[in-house]
Formats: structure tokens, C-alpha cells, sequence
């Protein structure tokens, strides 16, 4: 199924705001999350460009590490996004985004 960003977008930002009191003392990891949740909510061309910027800023390893944790984002919630849409289609009642563990 295909969705649109702002659908994505939305729902990881939804699960990020869900996600927030498991990193209450972890401020770096609260970082590198949201930093990696910013990337997996843009859309292709403004991935790259970012990536492109931290590649040259912080270096190809991290830029590395951080397209492969937006990439995992994205493809969580895209298949949450999928089951809920199914879903929809034959409602279950267990159906919630704190299930989608997008990040």
C-alpha cells in the first residue's frame, strides 16, 4: 500500500511523542532518535540532501548509521500504517499506533 509522507510523518511523530518517557535520563539517545525520526519523515529527495550534509559535516559513518535507523523508522511504520489499514477493512480492537514500536 502506498501512503502519503504527511501520513507518515504523522504517525512517527505520533510515536515519538509515545516513545518520550523511555529516554527521560538518556538525553543522547533521545537525540540520535529524533534526529533519525526527522530523517525517516522526509520525503526521498530531502533524505538524501540531509544525508548528503551530514556526510560531509560528521562523516559517511554516521551518515550511514543514521540512514539505517531512519530507514528502520520508516519501514515500522509504514507496516503499521499497512496493518491499520487492513485493519480497517476488518476492524480489530486491539488496533493502536503504541503497537506500530516504530522507532
Amino acid at each position: 500500500m502506498h501512503h502519503q509522507n504527511a501520513e507518515i510523518s504523522a504517525a512517527i511523530a505520533a510515536t515519538l511523542n509515545l516513545r518520550r518517557p523511555e529516554y527521560q535520563d538518556m538525553p543522547q539517545a533521545w537525540r540520535a532518535l529524533c534526529e533519525a525520526a526527522h530523517v525517516a519523515s522526509l520525503p526521498e529527495a530531502a533524505r538524501a540532501n540531509f544525508l548528503n550534509s551530514v556526510t560531509t559535516q560528521r562523516g559517511a559513518d554516521t551518515a550511514l548509521r543514521l540512514r539505517e535507523h531512519a530507514a528502520s523508522i520508516r519501514a515500522n511504520v509504514v507496516r503499521f500504517l499497512d496493518r491499520r489499514k487492513s485493519e480497517c477493512m476488518h476492524p480489530s480492537p486491539t488496533a493502536s499506533l503504541a503497537g506500530a514500536e516504530a522507532c
